[in-house]
């Protein structure tokens, strides 16, 4: 009998043990890989996919993950997934939207708020500091936005109540108030201001809006200068209808004595003496008929370059150099200079106030610069709201002088406003004369101004396309004699008319003379006359205009002249298109009322 060893007979089981083992491990692993992949197609991978979509939507991408078409929760997620995503696509194409439009609002709001001439600044209620600022504030301000924003309100508004803010500590309401406003430069600037309280994110603000009311207070101060102007120079012209009249007796009388004096008289150097005082004292009156706008008569075509030399070469002007020897003058007159239409008399009275002024700012010496020159204008000129665009002579004269103060530069057209040396420059209506020339002459003046440099007034007159008549000779008394026709002189002042019968009789004319315009038409009313002589003004009865009206009616074809102490009025235009010829203004002279009968007699 044999035996098997234990090691033959435990062999084959451990063998078999072993495959047991490794079959099973194998299984288990196969298990495992399948499941591993099974997990990772079914689960991970969308899972994966999900997850991908959601770092999508953080990035701002909405992306859906593909269908999976699975039934079990991970299909579930999946359709959830998207459905969450389709639905946060939506609300961020409203939000994206809500955005765009808020950006265009923001935008829109900009605009608008840059666009107004408006200034308006956004303050912190709390800190009393700029938070935002519009294009018109920045302008108005003067400095940059970023150097604007952060400042503290005070510094530009409210300085007199400057760490008091006049709404959150003094309680006030600012609705159109007058207020100031101080720019990055320091200088001051009167301001119009609204403040209301405004809440933006749960926030007090005060938002601040206001307007420069700079050109407004110049407007109105020139209105003011106009209107204190317009009533004295209604005083001024009731005062000059007045002298014209005492004044004719000492300019036309001297012409009637001298025809009959000797050449060797005497007493011819005394009668030119008492009737150059008064064409002197005529001047001055004809200066407060410019004030009382009632002294022009724009009707001649003139060139200011041949004025202001005849001015330059004037003895007046000569006079004036004699008290200012350092005073130098340059002239650059414009060589092909246009004309305009004004009255020569009152122009060159203008060129030599300013003339004179202009030497009397230069107490030490200087240089005093008269320039012309053509120019069209299409914008405005400064102190003028509306400026009637198109061509303009101006006229610039500049000084060296000691220049005028702000202060002054207001007053100087005022009349009788003067700081010259009384003698020497006249009574301190010239600046106002030249006011009233050029406002007459339908023209702009501009004064530039800087103390101890000099000032320069530029005066703008509108041009004329027309040429200049050529002047006429010297007329002999001879041309302007008459022949015996009849006048019939109409005055209500004696002496007027008693100086105009002498004179037309001296001219060889048979002359009446009546004292109102009714005696007139009585007088007509049986008689005839060649010529009648109206005074354009008597009061209390009906003046020159209704008494020609009322001999018309009798003498239709009745021939008439107007005089008056004043410039042509409407009555007169009127009187003028109902047939009357010359008008001519007081005080007479022999050759200015024998022209004025000839010429129209001879009609």
């Amino acid at each position: 009998m044999s035996f098997i060893s234990q090691k033959d007979y435990t062999a084959p089981i451990l063998l078999a043990k072993k495959v047991v083992y490794l079959g099973t491990f194998g299984v288990l692993l196969i298990a495992l890989l399948t499941l591993f992949i099974v997990f990772n197609i079914f689960v991970n991978l969308p899972l994966k996919r999900v997850i991908q979509a959601t770092q999508s939507v953080i990035e701002g991408k909405f992306d859906m993950v593909d269908d999976t078409g699975r039934n079990d929760e991970i299909g579930q997620l999946v359709v959830s997934f998207n459905s969450m995503i389709e639905n946060l696509g939506k609300k961020n194409s409203d939000i994206t939207d809500l955005i765009r439009e808020l950006k265009k609002s923001d935008e829109r709001q900009k605009i608008i708020m840059d666009s107004v001439q408006t200034g308006i600044v956004t303050i912190d209620a709390e800190t009393h500091k700029i938070v935002d600022v519009n294009s018109a504030a920045i302008e108005m301000i003067g400095d940059a936005k970023e150097e604007i924003i952060g400042q503290v309100c005070h510094k530009y508004m409210c300085a007199p109540e400057s760490g008091k803010c006049p709404i959150t500590h003094l309680g006030q309401k600012v609705d159109n108030s007058e207020r100031t406003l101080i720019k990055a430069n320091g200088e001051k600037i009167p301001i119009l201001k609204n403040v209301v309280s405004i809440i933006l994110g749960g926030k007090k603000y005060l938002l601040e809006s206001f307007v420069d009311l700079t050109e407004k207070k110049k407007l109105e101060i020139r209105l003011r200068s106009a209107q204190k102007m317009e009533v004295i120079g209604t005083l001024a012209g009731g005062v000059a209808h007045d002298l014209n009249n005492i004044l004719s007796g000492i300019v036309s009388y001297p012409d009637l004595i001298l025809m009959d004096l000797p050449e060797d008289s005497p007493l011819r150097e005394s009668i030119l003496t008492i009737q150059n005082s008064g064409e002197k004292a005529a001047v001055i009156v004809q200066d407060l008929l410019t004030l009382a706008r009632r002294g022009v008569s724009v009707s001649e075509v003139v060139n200011l370059n041949t004025i202001i030399s005849e001015e330059l070469a004037s003895p007046e002007f000569e006079k004036l150099k004699s008290f200012h020897s350092n005073v130098r003058v340059e002239t650059h007159f414009e060589k092909d200079l246009l004309n305009i239409k004004g009255s020569t008399a009152h122009l060159s009275k203008t060129v030599m106030n300013l003339l004179s002024n202009a030497a009397e700012a230069m107490l030490h010496g200087g240089n005093l610069i008269i320039s012309t020159e053509n120019r069209y204008i299409d914008r405005p000129i400064k102190g003028y709201e509306n400026v009637e665009e198109g061509d303009y002579v101006v006229l610039k004269v500049s000084d060296t002088g000691t220049g005028i103060s702000k202060g002054d530069i207001e007053k100087i057209f005022e009349p009788f406003y003067t700081k010259k040396i009384m003698g020497r420059s006249g009574t301190g209506l010239g600046m106002a004369v030249v006011w009233g020339t050029v406002k007459d002459h339908k023209g702009y003046i501009d004064v530039e101004s800087i103390e101890g440099k000099g000032t320069t007034l530029t005066l703008y007159f509108p041009v004329t396309r027309e040429g200049i008549v050529s002047d006429k000779s010297i007329v002999s008394i001879e041309n302007y004699t008459g022949k015996e026709e009849s006048i019939l002189i109409v005055d209500d002042i004696k002496e007027q008319r008693e100086l105009a019968s002498k004179m037309l009789t001296k001219l060889n004319y048979t002359v009446t003379a009546v004292s109102s315009g009714e005696e007139a038409v009585d007088y007509m009313n049986n008689n005839s006359t060649d010529l009648l002589v109206l005074d354009m003004i008597m009061p209390p009865g009906i003046d020159g205009l209704e008494t020609y009206k009322r001999i018309l009616k009798r003498h239709p074809d009745q021939k008439a002249i107007i005089a008056s102490g004043f410039s042509e009025t409407e009555r007169v235009k009127e009187a003028e298109r109902l047939g009357v010829g010359k008008y001519i203004k007081k005080p007479y002279t022999l050759e200015k009322i024998g022209l004025a009968v000839k010429e129209e007699l001879g009609r």
